[in-house]
């Protein structure tokens, strides 16, 4: 289990901007982000990054990870048509967790999807 703050910025907080959540794997973007928040308090903030919409240039000297779901990527595409360069992006079903739109998430899926976007 994280211990300390994994990432800091001298120009603020790392960005999280996840998927919308419309099914297991991007809810479990929201939710580990979360995490990282109470976790880290002024460490991380997050962003949805919601298909179909635009969304808030939080500023150019801040970082911004994408944290997606799934291989669609659809945060990636919201950030890239807003105009919002990320530097890191995270992928769900990476850890093996299929996609699934009537799943559940589990704490342990978002315990170990916490650690995964902090390494």
């Amino acid at each position: 289990m994280m211990s300390s703050p994994p990432h800091s910025s001298s120009s603020g907080p790392v960005v999280l901007a996840t998927c919308s959540g419309f099914c297991n794997v991007g809810q479990l973007t929201t939710q580990a982000a979360m995490h990282l928040i109470r976790r880290f308090p002024g460490t991380y903030t997050w962003m949805k990054a919601e298909k179909g919409k635009s969304v808030h240039n939080p500023g150019t000297n801040r970082p911004v990870w994408a944290i997606v779901g799934c291989e669609d990527c659809c945060a990636c595409e919201v950030l890239q048509k807003s105009g919002v360069c990320f530097s890191k992006t995270v992928i769900a079903t990476d850890l093996g967790i299929s996609r699934d739109p009537h799943g559940e998430v589990s704490f342990e899926q978002i315990s170990q999807f916490a650690e995964k976007i902090t390494s």
